[in-house]
């Protein structure tokens, strides 16, 4: 994998679960690696994609039934497109894409909301909002000529979505491959899988692809169950996930931002103000 040498993007060093209580991550991501093997035995048959992805995970169809107001969400927020970090920006010993060709913008993670960032894309929100049991939420934009080396997550006992809403012209130069199983995105066709199974993305085209992406609970049996909910909450409150989660938060300004009421001094006629990004910024502050 490759890291950044300055900063130690891309290394595995110590997981904070308090701001001075620590565990080695490798081990750690190693162990859950090992009992994921485990799970991956009780897991639906994955991957699946198109309409068997939806039979089996019906209430995904609440996005495609969201597809043209998270499409126009997008557009708002790729119109910001300069705003929007790099993976490594905001989670510096995750996977290292060279430059600013990965960028994800965050919308839950962990089980956090991350509410400056909703509020730019309030519909799609909304349709997340309707999935039960979702850990993480977020857009992938991936430029032309990127490549995402083969590797697998952690986060055992979840299900991966991918939801794709921008695809290159020709959408099989740009692919992803789940365990020996070969996918290509096409707009709206939807794409399920286990992350703790190796995969590996590239895109060979000029262009930029953007999916939606939504990590959610694999409703595991006793007692696995037991092991996927004490992990998931010891990280969703760890002091990491805390972090991630403030360098998540960007300066898009919320999309249908907030108008205030007032009435004229003298003649008690009623007009709307909307109220600037930069005031409510220094309102928080």
């Amino acid at each position: 994998m490759q890291t950044d040498q300055n900063t130690n993007v891309g290394q595995k060093g110590r997981f904070y679960l308090t701001k001075h209580i620590w565990v080695p991550q490798e081990p750690i991501e190693n162990f859950n690696l090992k009992m994921s093997d485990m799970i991956l035995r009780r897991m639906p048959k994955l991957p699946l994609g198109g309409d068997d992805a939806l039979k089996a995970f019906p209430v995904l169809g609440e996005l495609r039934k969201s597809h043209d107001k998270i499409k126009a969400d997008l557009k708002y927020l790729l119109s910001h497109q300069d705003e929007i970090p790099a993976l490594h920006e905001v989670h510096p010993r995750d996977l290292f894409v060279a430059g600013r060709a990965w960028r994800t913008f965050l919308m839950k993670i962990w089980g956090h909301e991350v509410k400056e960032n909703t509020a730019a894309v309030p519909d799609t929100f909304a349709a997340i909002s309707r999935i039960p049991g979702v850990h993480t939420a977020l857009f992938s934009i991936l430029q032309g000529g990127a490549e995402i080396e083969p590797h697998r997550g952690s986060a055992a006992g979840v299900i991966r979505f991918h939801y794709p809403l921008i695809v290159p012209k020709e959408p099989e130069k740009c692919w992803i491959e789940i365990g020996g199983h070969h996918f290509f995105w096409q707009e709206g066709v939807p794409l399920v899988f286990d992350d703790t199974r190796e995969h590996w993305v590239k895109n060979q085209t000029e262009e930029t692809r953007v999916i939606l992406i939504i990590d959610f609970n694999a409703n595991m049996p006793f007692p696995v169950n037991l092991y996927t909910t004490l992990r998931y909450n010891l990280i969703r409150h760890s002091s990491e996930v805390k972090a991630v989660q403030e360098r998540a938060s960007v300066g898009v300004p919320p999309r249908n931002p907030p108008t205030v009421v007032s009435d004229g001094l003298i003649s008690g006629a009623r007009h709307t103000t909307t109220v600037p990004a930069s005031a409510r910024a220094n309102e928080r502050s």
